[in-house]
């Protein structure tokens, strides 16, 4: 499952203040790692490189198109040809059918909700409740990619979620787009103390989607391989706050990954894996057939102790001016901006990404990546055409705080 805009350095799981105790009894019968890193940080992309393994570039123009460029099969595709029920439970619009194509080898793909301006969230009891009733329904075997939109701005968890982690404070940061998105997209400076409650708010969230956790894993059963992980996370450093999809600091990169299943071994790895590594991972421990385009690996072998990767790829929308792309290494994190400005972090001496050494490590190369989105040209079909987006589909977007310059190569996500 997906808990879109969750970062893992919030999460009690991994030394956070938002308490996950069914997170941590998850990760107690199977495999945390403690440095999955994701690919992209927005939406629509991220989950199709999640759900079929391979890089961004082979996806396409996804918010643009509607639709990934991407040849080879889908998890859902694979898991359809072998008798699989398949099923999808969707809570952001931002997911829906219509902006993403991610139905594909889906049997129920439910994202049926009244989606609106006052209305860009499905709340997750909702998603939960839907799914475990379709898990409970299903007679064979099962595969259910269940999506949670709560921790994604605005930041308006339920009672008692909304006081848990900020009691005592009694201002006017309530955590709704009307009061992020002066900070967030005109530069309105905010106080210290009004950022802290934003903050909890957040970790509020988290909380919540923890506890809808566990009638799922009920349902599911203790015969099946679980997997828990975000898309991306979330920025509330850096001077860019609530948001995600122009960065690539560990904020927004750095997710949590919790996988159980009857052979998955009790262990924590701190060695690095990716987003696209999952969906292979969960063909092998499924006995699936696998894949042969996929760019991501097995996390068997991490899982058994084998090293993970060496470099880990992530960029920004290559669509929307001063896109980036960024090499992530276990030591350090070297940046490419458009115009040749380089970003670069020593990431064992200085986690917070806060000295920028402005120049590239050794031992990575910008042309590494270019030579990695070439390989993936002949897996891909032409250009998909571009979607024309009706105004009241865009003022929703810019609700959830996608608003931006006109992106070159299409509407952004």
């Amino acid at each position: 499952m997906s808990w879109d805009t969750v970062r893992a350095d919030h999460l009690g799981a991994y030394g956070g203040r938002a308490r996950s105790p069914n997170l941590d009894a998850l990760a107690a019968r199977g495999a945390r790692f403690d440095a999955a890193i994701s690919h992209y940080p927005e939406t629509a992309v991220s989950h199709w490189s999640l759900l079929t393994g391979v890089e961004p570039a082979a996806h396409g123009d996804v918010p643009a198109t509607g639709g990934s460029r991407y040849r080879g099969s889908t998890l859902a595709e694979i898991a359809k040809a072998e008798g699989y029920a398949t099923g999808a439970f969707v809570g952001g619009m931002t997911l829906s059918r219509g902006a993403t194509g991610l139905d594909r080898g889906f049997h129920v793909y439910d994202d049926y909700h009244s989606w609106g301006p006052h209305a860009l969230k499905r709340p997750g009891s909702e998603v939960a409740f839907r799914a475990t009733e379709w898990i409970r329904a299903q007679a064979g075997p099962v595969l259910a990619f269940v999506h949670f939109f709560d921790a994604h701005a605005p930041y308006q968890p339920p009672v008692p979620y909304d006081t848990l982690y900020d009691p005592d404070y009694i201002g006017l940061m309530d955590g709704s787009e009307a009061r992020l998105q002066p900070h967030r997209d005109l530069g309105v400076p905010i106080s210290e103390r009004d950022l802290a409650h934003a903050i909890a708010l957040y970790d509020g969230e988290l909380s919540f989607l923890d506890g809808l956790l566990a009638d799922l894993v009920r349902a599911i059963g203790d015969d099946a391989v679980i997997v828990v992980t975000a898309d991306h996370g979330e920025s509330f450093e850096h001077d860019y706050l609530f948001n995600h999809r122009e960065a690539l600091w560990d904020s927004t990169l750095r997710v949590p990954l919790v996988v159980a299943g009857p052979d998955v071994p009790h262990t924590t790895v701190s060695e690095q894996v990716a987003l696209t590594d999952i969906m292979p991972t969960v063909l092998d421990l499924a006995g699936l057939p696998g894949e042969a385009k996929v760019t991501g690996r097995s996390l068997t072998g991490a899982m058994a102790g084998e090293p993970g990767r060496d470099v880990v790829w992530a960029r920004t929308d290559p669509c929307l001016p001063g896109s980036r792309i960024a090499a992530r290494r276990a030591s350090d994190k070297t940046i490419w901006h458009d115009g040749g400005r380089v970003e670069a972090y020593d990431l064992a001496s200085d986690p917070s990404e806060l000295r920028d050494l402005e120049t590239a490590f050794e031992g990575v190369d910008l042309e590494l990546y270019r030579s990695l989105e070439a390989a993936l040209a002949p897996h891909m079909r032409p250009e998909l055409p571009r979607m024309v987006l009706p105004a009241a589909t865009v003022e929703q977007l810019q609700a959830l705080g996608y608003v931006g310059e006109a992106a070159p190569c299409g509407d952004a996500e």
